[in-house]
């Protein structure tokens, strides 16, 4: 029997998969959430069932995501945070529902006091407890949107950056430094949080990282952590399976 479509609408990006067995995810992909023709494409062929939705973007990509699930004669739920029976509980109002749906499948298969870091348009760092609490966390900007607020307040700056190859040696020129100084700027955020979660449990947590700028920043990073890209479809399909 085929899983349940489960989508993740963010900030820049689409992402989508569907469920399958032990947590796996088939047919996974993404595309900027301007362009979201590829997963208009896929519905297209297996219409029906059910869809899943954790929506950190704008209105009107929520409404067009209900038509397309009408269209396809989907019935889609747009996941709140806490309306879903998860492990982990938010630990305030307010708490985006991907930084919820992230926390879920590290305690599952960790079951111990966790970092969930997510590299995205947003960089965001969440504390888990040894008992599954969320004890909160931190939102800064992430890589992409730190390089464009630079050169936005900088137009004299070189505007072809690279967006790979970052590195800890002082750069040469001013593209590669900016492109190694934002990645170091996240690098060592990210460093810091996870020290300022570390004294806040007590003990070394397990590191969790995931997001599109991910494969960018870990390199820079002297933490020892698993690295899943799709840990809110993950969630999603947690949720799924619960309700």
């Amino acid at each position: 029997m085929a899983g349940d479509w489960l989508i993740d609408l963010g900030h820049s990006r689409i992402k989508w998969a569907r469920s399958g067995n032990n947590g796996l995810l088939e047919h996974a992909g993404s595309s900027p959430i301007e362009q979201p023709g590829p997963l208009e494409t896929l519905l297209l062929d297996a219409p029906g069932g059910r869809a899943w939705a954790s929506a950190q973007s704008r209105p009107e990509a929520i409404d067009w995501l209900s038509a397309l699930a009408r269209d396809r004669g989907l019935e889609l739920t747009v996941l709140a945070t806490g309306n879903a029976d998860l492990p982990v509980a938010p630990g305030y109002a307010g708490l985006g529902s991907d930084r919820w749906l992230a926390m879920q499948w590290p305690w599952q298969q960790t079951g111990s006091a966790l970092c969930v870091i997510d590299c995205g348009t947003a960089l965001t760092v969440d504390v888990v407890d040894d008992a599954g609490r969320h004890s909160g966390g931190w939102i800064m900007a992430g890589l992409a949107t730190a390089r464009a607020s630079l050169l936005a307040k900088a137009p004299g700056l070189p505007r072809r950056l690279t967006t790979t190859d970052a590195s800890e040696r002082p750069a040469r020129d001013s593209t590669q430094a900016i492109t190694s100084g934002t990645a170091l700027q996240m690098a060592g955020a990210i460093e810091r949080a996870v020290d300022a979660a570390t004294a806040e449990l007590g003990k070394d947590p397990v590191v969790w990282v995931t997001g599109g700028d991910a494969t960018a920043i870990m390199p820079l990073i002297r933490i020892q952590a698993t690295t899943d890209e799709h840990l809110v479809l993950r969630g999603l399909a947690m949720a799924a399976n619960r309700c």
